[in-house]
């Protein structure tokens, strides 16, 4: 009985141990030119073999005079076992426009597809969804998931109180990105592709 009760102790451990909670959600209004044209939205769960999936949805619809005049949605789901992305699919339309980026871990690299072509990255390779400071706060082999393209923006870092960190991205349309110091996403503002100012404000 000792016995059995013995070899019964770890497992009623495990059992009594809370599972890690997924990060809260995060959302997020676009403004631009002063106006709300969408949200940005990422959630978060937890998968079996200690996977975290994350879910970004952008929706942008821009009128003029009661009529819409562009229309964005961009889905990408992430699987990361650690530090490691083992999965990404990502769907855009842009006005009409398709575009598609699928990525998959396989030994020791990450294999891309998508609109832009496929490519072997190192499995260091991250995309490039803005919520996950760890991708920005060191230089490593990024990729747009829009299209599945390799990029190489330039990166400049500074600090922010509280231990929270600021990413400036020189690149394409150019992002300003904000962490706090425990690391969530706190802020954002980029280009347009029209030209216009685009920044991020907490919903």
């Amino acid at each position: 009985m000792r016995r059995r009760a013995a070899l019964l102790l770890p497992g009623a451990l495990l059992a009594a141990i809370p599972a890690r909670a997924a990060p809260a959600p995060i959302g997020f209004r676009l403004i631009r030119n002063g106006t709300a044209v969408g949200t940005h939205q990422v959630t978060f769960r937890d998968l079996e073999g200690g996977v975290l999936e994350a879910r970004s949805l952008v929706q942008v619809a821009v009128t003029l005079v009661g009529i819409t005049v562009y229309r964005y949605r961009h889905e990408t789901v992430e699987s990361w076992r650690g530090e490691r992305l083992v999965a990404l699919t990502s769907r855009m339309d842009r006005n009409g426009t398709a575009g598609f980026c699928e990525a998959r871990a396989e030994g020791g690299q990450l294999l891309l597809r998508g609109t832009a072509g496929e490519a072997r990255l190192p499995a260091t390779a991250a995309p490039l969804t803005w919520w996950r400071r760890a991708t920005l706060a060191v230089d490593g082999p990024l990729f747009d998931p829009r299209q599945g393209m390799v990029v190489a923006p330039q990166l400049t870092r500074s600090a922010l109180p509280g231990g929270g960190l600021r990413v400036v991205l020189v690149g394409g349309e150019g992002a300003d990105i904000a962490y706090d110091g425990a690391g969530s996403w706190v802020g954002f503002a980029t280009t347009g592709e029209d030209g216009s100012a685009v920044r991020y404000e907490r919903a």
